[in-house]
């Protein structure tokens, strides 16, 4: 038992790392990518409203884990150890090197995808809506039952916008790892400057 909490509290500590490395809620949250997401989700209404990104998450999402692993593990067995020097040497405005900001961005590549791809996991089962049943058949008060369905509804809305803004942000991802590659591309050995 005692293996399991050290085992949760290195997992923690390593998520703590790479969203550390990552840039932080800042960063996340003020990316392009992020906001560029969000707009095309309201503009995508139909697709949340209806519940398509599910079965889209399904098709599209492992793929696209595939992608994102391959192309993670294919950098970073052809870079040689001189250029692997020269991202630990050069850092960023907050103070981390280029090495840990690239492996912090590319587990995000793959941890928002593995995080849609639950989440689409979660909100096809039928979890919630049975506990809201569940309530609504004690009866408490006259009219409930007409709360505990706005409240299903709403809340499923609001899920199903994730979902779909989850699927949208992880495929522009996609173009953030291609940013970042040829990004890596213009970074010289600080010492031949």
């Amino acid at each position: 038992m005692l293996a399991s909490y050290s085992q949760f509290g290195s997992l923690l500590n390593n998520i703590r790392r790479y969203f550390s490395d990552y840039g932080g809620w800042k960063n996340t949250v003020y990316s392009p990518f992020v906001s560029m997401s969000i707009i095309i989700t309201f503009l995508n209404y139909s697709g949340w409203m209806n519940s398509i990104w599910v079965e889209q998450s399904f098709d599209l999402i492992p793929s696209l884990l595939g992608f994102s692993l391959g192309t993670y593990a294919i950098l970073f067995s052809i870079i040689s150890g001189r250029l692997k020097r020269a991202l630990k040497l050069v850092k960023n405005i907050h103070g981390v090197s280029y090495l840990d900001e690239v492996n912090a961005t590319f587990f995000h590549f793959i941890f928002v995808q593995v995080f849609c791809l639950v989440w689409a996991f979660l909100y096809s089962g039928t979890w919630y809506y049975d506990i809201l049943m569940s309530i609504s058949n004690l009866k408490i008060t006259s009219g409930f039952d007409g709360r505990v369905m706005f409240c299903y509804f709403l809340t499923k809305s609001i899920f199903s916008f994730i979902g779909n803004f989850l699927l949208i942000y992880s495929f522009l991802l996609v173009l953030a790892a291609a940013l970042i590659i040829y990004r890596i591309a213009g970074i010289t050995d600080p010492k031949d400057g």
